[in-house]
């Protein structure tokens, strides 16, 4: 595990969530908690899985991001950045919606509830679908917002064309850049919207900083930069109407939820077995700063119209 908050994000919250770490800081009725697990006692010995020291999707670190960010929320500000990111579409409840990199369909559900729009995610990672499955039933969106394991070019994915496609930090994952835009414009209607928010790289600026970022993946981030993911949609056909760094707003909104967390966790004591899950995201997201904040990485928003005739025709 790495050394905890050893960053800009440290100050006073890095303190406290220090301290908290040590077991300085016990929240009210902790401690009486914990003595009533203990037979005769004697603590119990429980062994707990420990963070890896890479970004992979445990359940632990699934229940660790919401206990970071909210419940059902998989990334800084979900809620609040998915009403932002769809606001110029103009979404109704007569449109389809695909959500690529759905991860816990944080924005799914948002676009639902917000818009009435019906919408379907892919996700890779097996724990996310699952979770995400659970948090659209809880939340009544069963059927109008469904996540599944489906690569990009399945034919259930290319079933029907959509109104919009949102792609939340997820498309430097995707190995064939070569296909990837042709494949995001065939599966639009005409004239419809392709929404999305992406790190991508500076090659020349905060080395350092995006190389410890990297180390906390199981393999480097093949990030695009800019121009690069620009000319991929110009390519084959999209209109770029935005293309807008927001690393300034996304850093102060990531800033702003941890400082929340460091706020409350005195109040709200974490079980032990999430515990260490919890300072390891905490870590995650302040190296994801650290990035952001050195250049090494930036956080773009782009916007692009498809054709206006089906390019599956032209």
């Amino acid at each position: 595990m790495l050394q905890a908050l050893s960053n800009p994000i440290s100050g006073k919250i890095g303190g406290r969530l220090k301290a908290w770490w040590n077991g300085e800081e016990i929240a009210p009725g902790q401690a009486d908690r914990s003595a009533e697990d203990r037979p005769n006692g004697k603590e119990t010995v429980q062994d707990f899985p420990s963070p890896s020291g890479v970004a992979e999707w445990t359940p632990q670190r699934i229940a660790a991001i919401q206990c970071l960010y909210g419940d059902g929320v998989d990334s800084p500000s979900g809620r609040e950045r998915t009403r932002a990111l769809i606001s110029p579409v103009g979404l109704n409840e007569k449109m389809t919606v695909l959500d690529i990199g759905a991860r816990l369909g944080t924005a799914a559900r948002v676009i639902a509830k917000e818009t009435g729009a019906w919408v379907d995610g892919i996700e890779q990672n097996d724990a996310l679908v699952e979770e995400a499955a659970r948090l659209s039933t809880m939340e009544g969106l069963a059927k109008k917002v469904v996540i599944r394991k489906l690569a990009l070019n399945h034919a259930d994915v290319k079933a029907h064309k959509r109104d919009a496609i949102i792609a939340r930090e997820t498309l430097h994952l995707f190995e064939d850049r070569d296909q990837l835009f042709k494949s995001l414009c065939g599966l639009l209607k005409p004239s419809s919207h392709l929404v999305i928010t992406e790190f991508l790289t500076v090659p020349s600026e905060g080395k350092d900083e995006r190389g410890e970022w990297n180390m906390l993946h199981p393999a480097a981030p093949q990030l695009f930069e800019l121009e690069e993911i620009c000319d991929g949609m110009k390519k084959v056909g999209f209109d770029v109407r935005v293309a807008k760094d927001e690393t300034k707003s996304y850093k102060a909104m990531l800033l702003n939820d941890i400082r929340r967390f460091g706020e409350t966790i005195q109040k709200d004591a974490l079980p032990r077995e999430l515990q260490e899950w919890v300072m390891w995201e905490v870590e995650y997201w302040a190296r994801t700063f650290d990035a952001l904040d050195a250049g090494g990485i930036t956080l773009h928003r782009i916007h692009g119209i498809s054709p206006t005739e089906d390019p599956t025709k032209l």
